[in-house]
């Protein structure tokens, strides 16, 4: 027998999303080891533990056998309004696995022998907190998709707001670390693990707008 559209669309939308569900779970554990590696650090200096360097890497490659499916999955789809804007999540979540896998890696070369101190340590430690933030809102905002577009929208409004926050947060970060009396390559590193940070930080914003326009185009 053949379900009428509407009954067929909503079990599909329904099984892309728990596969989104699926992939966005691997988003959110290779943060978690770059944050949590990140407040080690500052609190103890402790270094990147190489076991956590091995995990996300094949966190990196878990998330393209899912991301994959996914994009299988949507290539036979009869959803065409909402493929493109799932295609573009899809592809946002994996470069949060990738950024996640650059940020960390950067982390492991920049600390050794060196912590900061005083409001730098204080600022980039609130950074970690805001980024898990958003991080963990964009899974709620991927777990609505398909039973409450309310919410999902919600959460997206949500990403945008934290992302303004790393960004100005960013910014004092920056103007703390550049007169700080630190070795160049040490200095460098840093930079470039901030500026990972950073693009982590754009891509959950993207990944929120696209959110919002399928909680637009997905509302019944």
């Amino acid at each position: 027998m053949v379900l009428d559209n509407g009954r067929f669309l909503t079990q599909e939308l329904s099984n892309i999303t728990q596969m989104l569900e699926d992939h966005f779970r691997i988003v959110v554990s290779a943060n978690r080891i770059v944050t949590t590696s990140l407040e080690e650090w500052l609190d103890t200096g402790e270094q990147v533990d190489v076991g956590n360097l091995e995990k996300i890497t094949s966190f990196e490659e878990k998330g393209d056998k899912i991301k994959n499916r996914i994009v299988n999955e949507l290539a036979k789809a009869n959803a065409l309004m909402q493929r493109e804007d799932l295609l573009r999540l899809v592809h946002y979540n994996d470069k949060l696995i990738d950024g996640a896998e650059i940020a960390c890696y950067h982390l492991a070369s920049v600390n050794t022998n060196w912590v900061p101190d005083g409001q730098l340590q204080k600022h980039v430690k609130i950074l970690g907190g805001l980024l898990m933030d958003s991080i963990n809102e964009q899974r709620e905002a991927v777990r609505s998709l398909s039973v409450n577009m309310e919410k999902a929208m919600e959460s997206a409004n949500r990403i945008c707001s934290l992302e303004k926050e790393m960004d100005i947060l960013q910014r004092d970060i920056k103007s703390l670390l550049y007169p700080a009396e630190i070795p160049l390559d040490k200095l460098l590193r840093f930079r470039d693990f901030l500026n990972t940070m950073e693009e982590i930080a754009n891509l959950t914003e993207d990944a929120a707008i696209a959110i919002r326009s399928l909680s637009l185009t997905l509302r019944v």
